[in-house]
């Protein structure tokens, strides 16, 4: 049986940089991986693919919308070219694939092995690849094997053309009709590019709104963007069945008391993720787990002394940078440095909606609810240089800080571009930031960045009425 300091379990964007940083310390690593290759959901199902498709269907519309630039395009109806899009897509998970193993290997002390792999105890694993099987004893363990997407329980499932999100990334055709089911970041996403690429789209969530962990005003106000936009969207109902009737998907649902139906080509399942504690061998040790996730204490440890997980597995929120930032942690607790591990009321994200919506921190119903003394700072982009040079001056950013020391809890923005301009927002609440610093702070111009300085000036800034 080999043996080896640390054994990583998940390939995805936690397990590589945790198994890469502590190689590099002089640790032994094994690094597993189930799948075709280093990058998990995010690099081969999720974020990279979903941001490819997303690329293409708003150049599509910046084409349509380029008369209102004074630009005439020499073809009046530009058209997608899917076969060209999906071979886009393999070319640039392949060659990202390729870079980030050839980085791991490169790292003597470091070992990828490409197989699945099972705890047989709590020091002890089986790795299970092409017929072979290895076994391997390890000192530390971290568990980082990500999440899988969730099937709503519901008559016709499981029919042919009812996808979840991954599957619909492998599709090879635009559907002129898609119905998806669940109005989080994946739902929205999703009906917002395929909507660009020519699909009619219908979001239906079981909730009373859309995305709802995010800023409530600017969820709302992204909805109003959908719809007008062309999307539908209807919220608080119930998906009873699906059905195939002559080539199509007939998604029968209620909303209140009426009985209602969805026509669709395709179906889409988007209704989250679970974590993906299958074929793990948990049972073989003192790890707790539930269909939340495992259970972990500060330092992201199980139960079972010595054995860590990370990302997805954990539960929400389950984000790649959320895994990157919680290994790189576990990593440098295990050197034993003084790592300080991440806070999810000072989390980051991006739902890559058109436009943009982007948040750090807490929004102002979860900081009213933590018992922070709230108060709100807004900036309408439609009085914005930036926004009007690039024709979409429909955005919102919104900072929410705490009334008695002025210190920043959460910034939230909709806005096409926020996505690249949200980092220094992260700093600030990170930071514990005041409102009067940000406000010091010289943002150039004309930027979107502009509007944090304009934004914190108007929190009680002598000189508001002139900005």
């Amino acid at each position: 049986m080999q043996n080896v300091d640390v054994l990583v379990i998940g390939g995805g964007p936690g397990g590589t940089p945790a198994a890469m940083v502590l190689a590099q310390a002089g640790r032994s690593v094994m690094l597993v991986e189930a799948g075709p290759g280093l990058g998990g959901t995010c690099l081969f199902q999720g974020c990279i693919p979903s941001k490819i498709f997303r690329e293409s269907a708003a150049r599509l519309d910046d084409l349509a919308r380029a008369a209102r630039l004074g630009v005439r395009p020499a073809v009046p109806q530009p058209t997608i070219d899917w076969a060209a899009v999906q071979a886009r897509r393999r070319e640039v998970l392949e060659r990202r694939a390729e870079g980030a193993l050839a980085q791991a290997r490169g790292i003597p002390t470091l070992e990828v092995v490409f197989g699945r792999a099972r705890l047989t105890g709590s020091r002890r694993a089986v790795i299970e690849m092409r017929g072979k099987r290895r076994e391997v004893g390890f000192e530390r363990a971290i568990l980082a094997t990500g999440s899988l997407p969730n099937r709503l329980p519901v008559p016709g499932a499981e029919l042919p053309g009812v996808l979840t999100s991954e599957g619909l990334i492998d599709i090879g055709y635009v559907p002129k009709r898609l119905a998806l089911i669940g109005g989080g970041p994946i739902g929205v996403e999703m009906a917002q590019i395929f909507h660009l690429l020519g699909s009619a789209a219908t979001i239906l969530e079981a909730g009373s709104r859309i995305l709802e962990p995010v800023d409530a005003v600017l969820a709302e106000r992204l909805t109003q963007r959908l719809r007008r936009g062309g999307i539908t969207v209807s919220t608080g109902v119930e998906v009873r069945s699906i059905e195939a009737e002559d080539g199509r998907y007939l998604v029968r649902y209620t909303s209140g008391a009426k009985e209602l139906v969805a026509e669709a080509d395709v179906v889409v399942m988007a209704t989250g993720r679970h974590p993906n504690v299958d074929h793990l061998g948990l049972d073989q040790t003192r790890v707790r787990y539930n269909r939340h996730g495992v259970h972990v204490d500060a330092q992201l440890q199980t139960d079972e002394h010595g054995i860590f997980a990370i990302g997805d597995l954990v539960g929400h929120p389950m984000f790649a940078h959320w895994a990157s930032a919680q290994a790189l942690a576990v990593a440098g607790h295990l050197l034993g440095l003084p790592e300080a591990f991440p806070s999810p009321d000072r989390n980051s994200a991006v739902i890559f909606s058109r436009p943009e919506l982007s948040m750090a921190g807490l929004t102002e119903e979860a900081a009213r609810a933590a018992g922070h003394p709230v108060s709100v700072a807004e900036y309408d982009y439609r009085g914005d240089a930036r926004a009007q040079i690039d024709d979409d001056a429909d955005g919102l950013l919104r900072l929410v800080y705490r009334s008695d020391d002025r210190r920043i809890l959460g910034v939230h923005a909709l806005k096409e571009g926020s996505s690249e301009i949200i980092g220094e927002a992260a700093l600030a609440v990170a930071g514990g930031l005041r409102i009067e610093q940000l406000a010091s702070a010289v943002h150039p111009h004309p930027t979107l960045t502009e509007a944090f300085g304009f934004a914190a000036r108007r929190a009680g800034h002598p000189l508001a009425n002139a900005l």
